[in-house]
């Protein structure tokens, strides 16, 4: 498949879908864990991005990791650095070739547990500066920062973004929060 045919069936509203050499992939949907610690990062960026102003994060934008072949990543989110008055460009896109400063994955399923070394792989062979696994079954957060081995945090420890969102921090134990609502 072309990146132009995979691109038309984002448009058509296909999702939780990724192009790996050329072939079409579909993952399976995410579970209640992943929204929740997908609802408990945007919380946590929200109020980090009001005070920052040259990055953005968007929620599961496609990404054009290589070429040739095509090869496409959905990660759940994506920080990227903006230029001034540039800030939401990327938020407007169906899939994107700029690269972003921090992807984070949600190890939430089968097919993207197995695949994540894949995928860290080809975030940091791309040239991304940081990526997070945030894995729901061992409550552990794994960090990479370009070709540096990785860091594993686990609670009670505190998740820095330094240094790809300096200020940026949370609690290992808030991004497995269940909602409020979800308990009444």
């Amino acid at each position: 498949m072309t990146l132009e045919e995979f691109e038309e069936r984002l448009r058509d509203g296909d999702r939780w879908v990724e192009l790996i050499d050329g072939r079409f992939s579909r993952l399976d949907p995410p579970d209640d864990m992943h929204g929740d610690i997908v609802r408990n990062l945007s919380l946590a960026l929200a109020a980090y991005l009001k005070r920052s102003t040259d990055t953005t994060a968007t929620f599961e934008l496609p990404l054009i990791v290589r070429h040739n072949p095509a090869t496409v990543r959905c990660p759940a989110v994506s920080c990227f650095r903006t230029e001034p008055g540039g800030r939401f460009a990327e938020t407007d896109r169906v899939l994107t070739g700029t690269r972003p400063v921090l992807t984070i994955e949600i190890a939430s399923n089968n097919d993207r547990r197995e695949a994540m070394s894949e995928r860290i792989r080809n975030y940091l062979d791309w040239g991304v500066a940081a990526v997070w696994v945030i894995d729901p079954v061992s409550r552990h957060v794994h960090q990479f920062h370009g070709q540096i081995a990785g860091q594993q945090l686990k609670e009670p420890q505190v998740l820095l973004g330094h240094p790809v969102l300096p200020g940026f921090a949370i609690p290992v134990s808030d991004l497995f929060r269940q909602p409020g609502w979800a308990t009444q």
